[in-house]
């Protein structure tokens, strides 16, 4: 009865009706006083980065299929920080609910943006300097995260063997340039020589693909064209769309949540189906 229940509650036909909305807004309304489940908060759009916490949750998943229980989740382009923040406040929520840890890195000039490179960047919208870091003031304020100073051209070749972070399983592109967002791709560079550094299959959300009338963006600038680029010029990793999000209706950020496939990675045939994978695809085929 209560799995029939959320099935109806979860359906995109309610999600999309007034009483969707109407129980968004209660839960919303309640959460500091209910203890409602991370999983039912993300479901419901009840929480504060759905994008995120989707990526986050989905990666601890992923990652207890395939034996580990630590991974990262990184953000390029931390600015004001309010992104990193969540993601380390929902780590401990991932924590609670999967038994995974999550480790939480920041990718930032530390100064704003650098100089646009070229029509691609959309210097019409985009500047140097704009979305400026307080650098110790965000330190102070997220000690648990792990911020990376400097252009990322320039901090990426040095992360692993500096850092060595866990698995990584979810990454968070706000760069907002074509130039930055190609460089930031560099990451996935390091999977051949250190594969127990990353999961086979990386959730990614890109913030500036759907804007507004003003920003223009399309498969010719900015994060779009970075993303055909990288996949035209090389083929151990390949960055697409995720597909399962797309008939949901009412998620906002549907069109924003990529994967990124690891081809190489040892552990990318490693099987993860289980008991219930007949159930999934059975309901796949229903809805």
């Amino acid at each position: 009865m209560k799995r029939a229940i959320s099935r109806i509650l979860l359906s995109k036909e309610f999600q999309l009706s007034m009483w969707g909305v109407l129980m968004r807004r209660f839960v919303h309304a309640t959460k500091d006083a209910i203890n409602y489940s991370p999983r039912f908060l993300l479901d419901t759009q009840a929480i504060e980065r759905p994008h995120y916490a989707y990526c986050m949750l989905s990666a601890a998943a992923l990652a207890r299929r395939l034996g580990h229980n630590r991974i990262s989740a990184v953000e390029f382009g931390v600015a004001g920080g309010n992104g990193l923040k969540f993601m380390c406040e929902f780590a401990e929520d991932v924590k609670r609910t999967t038994g995974v840890s999550v480790e939480c890195y920041g990718f930032d000039t530390g100064k704003g943006m650098p100089s646009p490179k070229g029509e691609k960047d959309l210097p019409f919208w985009f500047r140097e300097a704009q979305y400026v870091m307080d650098e110790s003031a965000l330190r102070k304020r997220l000690p648990d995260a792990k911020l990376v100073i400097g252009e990322v051209k320039d901090t990426l070749p040095t992360f692993f063997d500096t850092h060595d972070p866990a698995p990584i399983g979810a990454v968070f592109n706000d760069v907002d340039y074509w130039s930055s967002t190609l460089d930031s791709f560099a990451l996935f560079d390091a999977a051949a020589r250190r594969p127990q550094n990353f999961l086979p299959r990386t959730f990614m959300y890109f913030d500036d693909i759907i804007g507004w009338e003003y920003e223009m963006y399309g498969p010719y600038n900015g994060q779009l064209r970075a993303i055909e680029e990288y996949n035209v010029a090389q083929d151990a990793v390949k960055i697409h769309l995720n597909q399962n999000l797309l008939p949901q209706l009412h998620l906002k950020y549907r069109h924003q949540i990529y994967y990124a496939h690891l081809f190489a990675h040892p552990d990318y045939n490693k099987y993860i189906g289980d008991a219930d994978q007949d159930n999934l695809e059975n309901a796949l085929k229903l809805s």
